[in-house]
């Protein structure tokens, strides 16, 4: 026996939070297909550094290499920074630094330091004015390369960025593909 559901959410599937459908897509519930776990830095207009926790992304290129952010969120600094200067960082982190990844979104106001209140380390970017995730193991410089709403007055943009530049921790890169995923590597999110 199989499911089959058209565009609107079942009634069975109900919100654990107020506007939670009106912001992320209810399929990613209903489905639970993982995502990637990331921190996306940008530099608030006051220059203090920006980190968002993010779990939605995608790789594609021709040559160069561009990383598709989906869904960002019109309001949050992180769009609003993207916009202006038109620069962002990825760093991911292994499962050990999930909790300070998770108090980027308690400590969010315009005047704080993201990275550094969520006890993680700012270091320089190569190419970039924002600053990167030290205890990163893969950190991808971007560019803003274009955005698209995702749909008529839509709360939310899908953001594909050029990568300019990546820094990845040695142990990570020499070991063989298959030897890349596990605890001190990527994390996923799967919406349940």
């Amino acid at each position: 026996m199989t499911f089959e559901h058209g565009h609107t959410r079942p009634d069975t599937l109900s919100e654990d939070w107020e506007h939670q459908f009106d912001i992320l897509p209810w399929m990613a519930y209903l489905t639970a297909i993982p995502h990637v776990i990331f921190l996306v830095t940008t530099v608030k207009e006051n220059g203090q550094p920006n980190a968002a926790l993010h779990g939605w992304a995608s790789f594609t290129g021709e040559g160069d290499t561009y990383l598709v952010i989906m869904p960002v969120m019109k309001h949050a600094h992180t769009y609003q920074n993207m916009q202006r200067d038109g620069e962002f960082c990825v760093n991911f982190l292994a499962a050990s630094y999930i909790e300070q990844c998770k108090q980027t979104i308690q400590h969010n106001t315009l005047d704080t330091d993201e990275i550094t209140a969520a006890g993680l380390t700012c270091e320089d970017a190569v190419t970039l004015r924002v600053p990167r995730i030290a205890e990163s193991f893969l950190k991808l410089e971007c560019t803003v390369h274009w955005e698209q709403a995702v749909g008529p007055n839509s709360v939310n943009v899908i953001v594909c960025g050029r990568v300019n530049h990546l820094s990845v921790d040695e142990q990570f890169v020499t070991r063989p593909v298959t030897q890349r995923y596990g605890e001190d590597s990527f994390v996923f999110h799967c919406m349940a």
